[in-house]
């Protein structure tokens, strides 16, 4: 998939300046707002972090995977920044890449890697929107839309869980958000179990895009509803995100590890949470 090209130069102008929404609500208020429970939603319970994070002594996150990861890497950059996080945030979500072509880029060798060089205590990842088609392995090749392949596919995303798992990085597995092409949305519909099996079977988190970025049944749809404001989330090639969607993503992110580590905060942030299902 290519980077969608005018969304990633806009970042260079960008990656400094806030975001403000129209109206009354700033951009940095985006994620706790789209996460605060409505009716009967309850909160989450929080993680107890290994060890306490400071400005002294940051935490790193590793943001790796296809180019979707890319958009989402360089505005966790920013909004930690903005918001004055404990937080280092490295990004290698890398052009055209998934789990099917290890032949093309080996995400799990390079993976390994990248937690050796960067010891991150987290990891973000998204994969699925290049992964439409066969696996390639050593042993050959596992066609397309087959168990086999689910087998291969989960086998891959868990892998690499596992690895962060051991290596003592908690891991966030992005569900990808429906794709305004039919058949891509029907992939991406189908791996989003895999995806979360993998995760929540080895130590990850499932952390679902569907929620925030659907409409009903999976299906694709440009905009989300903040209050009486529209915010467009989805780029003009069905696939990628805006400036806004990226960012709201990034914020929805950052508000999920700072209610699991507190000390990711300069200061307490009085945000409420509900559970993604």
């Amino acid at each position: 998939m290519q980077r969608f090209s005018k969304v990633r130069r806009a970042f260079g102008l960008m990656l400094l300046a806030t975001l403000p929404v129209a109206g009354c609500t700033s951009a940095q208020d985006l994620g706790q707002l789209l996460t605060r429970p409505e009716g009967n939603a309850r909160a989450l319970p929080v993680a107890q972090p290994s060890r306490r994070f400071s400005a002294e002594a940051p935490a790193t996150l590793l943001v790796i995977g296809d180019s979707l990861s890319d958009g989402f890497g360089m505005l966790l950059i920013q909004r930690a920044q903005a918001r004055g996080l404990h937080l280092r945030v490295v990004n290698r979500g890398r052009n055209s890449t998934g789990l099917s072509r290890g032949d093309f880029y080996d995400w799990p060798g390079n993976f390994s890697q990248m937690l050796a060089a960067t010891r991150p205590d987290f990891t973000v990842a998204h994969f699925g929107s290049n992964d439409m088609q066969s696996i390639r392995t050593a042993e050959g090749t596992v066609p397309f839309q087959t168990e086999a392949w689910d087998s291969a596919y989960k086998a891959r995303a868990s892998g690499i869980v596992a690895e962060a798992a051991q290596a003592g990085t908690l891991f966030y597995m992005l569900g990808p958000a429906p794709d305004r092409n039919t058949n891509l949305n029907a992939h991406l519909d189908h791996i989003n179990p895999l995806l979360a099996q993998a995760a929540q079977e080895n130590g990850g988190i499932y952390f679902p895009l569907e929620p925030h970025a659907s409409g009903e049944g999976f299906t694709w749809v440009p905009t989300t509803q903040l209050g009486d404001q529209t915010l467009t989330i989805r780029s003009g090639d069905g696939s990628h995100f805006t400036i806004r969607g990226y960012q709201m993503v990034a914020d929805l992110v950052l508000d999920d590890l700072v209610r699991r580590f507190p000390s990711l905060a300069p200061a307490p942030e009085q945000l409420t949470f509900i559970a993604l299902q």
